[in-house]
């Protein structure tokens, strides 16, 4: 299952503070990121933070992970998660006459 997990630094908590457990907290994550257990990995653009996603059985595992975290053990973070799953299989809601065939992608395929 793929598991969105996005941070919130708490109160008080600034880019200074942080700046000496980066290092290690980017080693942690580029570990499972080798491992297969990160997927993605982004920077927020809309505030101060990181949004990692995660292929796990659960959010418990996923939680697990980030509790290790050197930023989450020294209690700099707050966590959310969203779990994923696989989408309903759309083509089944069409009608069987609705061209659902490759290539999948026509849309500039009419502007050519």
């Amino acid at each position: 299952m793929k598991i969105i997990a996005y941070d919130r630094f708490k109160p008080g908590v600034t880019l200074e503070t942080i700046q000496p457990y980066i290092r290690e907290e980017v080693s942690n994550v580029f570990r499972l990121w080798k491992a297969g257990i990160v997927r993605e990995n982004y920077a927020r653009a809309d505030e101060a933070g990181v949004v990692i996603v995660f292929e796990c059985d659960s959010i418990a595992q996923a939680k697990a992970y980030v509790d290790d975290f050197p930023l989450s053990r020294h209690g700099f973070l707050e966590w959310f998660f969203i779990p994923l799953d696989a989408p309903l299989p759309l083509e089944y809601l069409f009608d069987p006459s609705v061209d659902v065939k490759p290539p999948f992608d026509r849309t500039m395929q009419r502007n050519r």
